[in-house]
């Protein structure tokens, strides 16, 4: 009885591991690392818009 317990367990947390190594893949995909120059620049004008709108 506990073999198959033990059994379980052990694909449960193997499928943990895939399951993790997926939503890493998922995040470094959605977001883009700090030297993207296309994020770079699109951050770099929003902080511009905002220095504006603290100005008014």
């Amino acid at each position: 009885m506990l073999g198959g317990i033990n059994n379980a367990l052990f694909l449960q947390g193997f499928a943990g591991f895939f399951g993790l190594a997926i939503l890493i893949v998922f995040l470094k995909w959605a977001f883009p690392t700090k030297k993207d120059p296309i994020a770079k620049a699109q951050r770099k004008a929003l902080k511009k818009s905002l220095r504006a709108l603290k100005r008014k």
